[in-house]
């Protein structure tokens, strides 16, 4: 994967402003994929990701039990997963993946199956730095202006 950018969040004002521009490039087969610590902000970030590509405030849970939530957009469907409790990368079949991944797909802990995402999704990384900073690399194959 080609590093593309890289963001440091001191304030939650600071990931609202990247949710901001990354809402920007969701659509139909982006797959975004958050890797981080528990805790560290990935749900948080997928709120104001739907939050700005919708233009109005919403309800975002995180899907840690329900394994996934299906948002409808304006124009798109967006579903949600945390697989943080998948046992084994078979189950994710039974949550409408191949689906989903015609849709746009953001995924929290995706390391279980990610042999059967695509080559050309965007990894997002958070990396705490201390306890009021975190650094955001974006990874991706292809091309991505944020």
């Amino acid at each position: 994967m080609k590093e593309h950018s890289k963001f440091f969040l001191y304030s939650l004002a600071d990931t609202e402003k990247l949710a901001k521009k990354i809402s920007k490039i969701i659509k139909n087969g982006v797959c975004l994929c958050l890797n981080g610590k528990l805790g560290i902000g990935k749900t948080t970030l997928v709120k104001f990701i739907l939050e700005h590509h919708m233009g109005k405030k919403i309800n975002v849970n995180s899907p840690t039990f329900s394994l996934v939530n299906v948002y409808e957009t304006n124009n798109l469907r967006v579903w949600h997963y945390d697989l943080y409790r998948l046992n084994h990368k078979s189950e994710i079949y039974n949550l409408d993946i191949e689906l989903a991944l015609r849709d746009c797909t953001i995924i929290e802990w995706p390391e279980i199956i990610e042999d059967i995402l695509p080559n050309d999704r965007i990894n997002i990384y958070f990396d705490e730095i201390n306890s009021t900073s975190i650094e955001i690399s974006i990874l991706s194959n292809k091309k991505v202006i944020l």
